[in-house]
């Protein structure tokens, strides 16, 4: 019985194989597994930002040889391609690599992101040889997670005139938000698993302005979670206008509104004149998308089945 129960886990969990050591000297650890309900043991407080984008399992192995760093290489698989590049979108300082559907290195430490897996790899320090199996390692594990996913469609919400393409990112909830700009300890915005948000920042003459949309499931939704902002952040200001504009106490403006099943914010606008055309920049664009921004799932290519786990290297060769 106990046997026929092990094969059965077995046969529901099929094993999974992160690639070789790509150069002769190194030797790679046996290859773990970490589901969500472990996550925690992995790592400490950051695991809340994957589970916050629905993790769905995680792998991992470790390269090593005499003199050289130790390297971890981590694949991540995500509910959907879009929630895998919201996780690319947490940091993507360093430069970036013709690696997947988009990858930058810096430092040690490379991210990508193709179909629904988010992949990153760290050495302990960085040398020339780390760098060298980095790349080469994120060459090969890009080969295993099948076809190109969609990126999110909440990206066209963000007009392009000013963005700067390395601040723009995709998340979900209130946890999300407070890693990228901090906002308030409470979830001022009613922000949950159900909603879409995508931020960004914009340059001009006198400074920078954040930019915050977000899509909820339905318009009574969006008009609570404004409702909302407005008493807990805009608390004891005057805003005027029908885009409640409104000076911070930092000297700063803000403004926002909520326009069908969406929510416009701008923070931190140096002058009222960029609140005022940021804000109204934001409403036109997004308003040109009627849906929410989602979370796609792009058809597996015949052959393929975007859900597999990792197949071996070899096979991808």
């Amino acid at each position: 019985m106990i046997c026929m129960c092990l094969g059965l886990v077995l046969a529901q969990s099929p094993g999974v194989e992160l690639p070789e050591p790509p150069y002769p000297g190194w030797k790679a650890t046996p290859q773990r597994a970490v589901t969500p309900a472990m996550i925690f043991d992995y790592m400490d407080g950051a695991g809340e930002l994957y589970l916050a984008y629905g993790l769905v399992e995680l792998f991992i192995r470790e390269y090593e040889k005499p003199g050289e760093p130790k390297i971890t290489c981590e694949a991540y698989r995500m509910p959907t391609s879009a929630d895998a590049f919201g996780l690319f979108s947490q940091d993507r300082t360093g430069k970036d690599l013709d690696i997947g559907q988009g990858a930058t290195y810096a430092s040690g430490l490379l991210v990508a992101w193709q179909g629904d897996w988010f992949i990153r790899i760290l050495a302990e320090r960085e040398t020339q040889e780390a760098k060298r199996v980095i790349t080469e390692l994120a060459r090969q594990v890009v080969k295993l997670c099948g076809p190109p996913g969609q990126p999110p469609g909440a990206l066209s919400w963000l007009p392009a005139a000013g963005l700067d393409r390395r601040s723009v990112h995709y998340f979900h909830t209130h946890t999300c938000l407070n890693y990228f700009y901090f906002l308030s300890t409470e979830n001022v915005l009613n922000l949950s698993s159900k909603t879409d948000a995508v931020m960004g920042s914009y340059s001009g003459a006198r400074g920078r302005s954040v930019a915050l949309v977000m899509g909820y499931p339905t318009s009574a939704e969006a008009e609570a979670g404004w409702r909302r902002f407005r008493r807990a952040y805009l608390r004891g200001l005057k805003p005027k206008g029908d885009y409640s504009t409104a000076r911070l106490e930092n000297g700063r403006w803000t403004a926002g509104a909520a326009k069908g099943a969406k929510v416009h914010i701008v923070l931190e606008s140096p002058t009222r004149q960029d609140c005022v055309r940021l804000i109204e920049a934001l409403v036109t664009t997004a308003s040109q998308d009627p849906g929410r921004g989602g979370r796609v799932r792009v058809p597996p290519t015949p052959g393929t089945d975007s859900k597999q786990p990792l197949r071996k290297a070899e096979q991808a060769q």
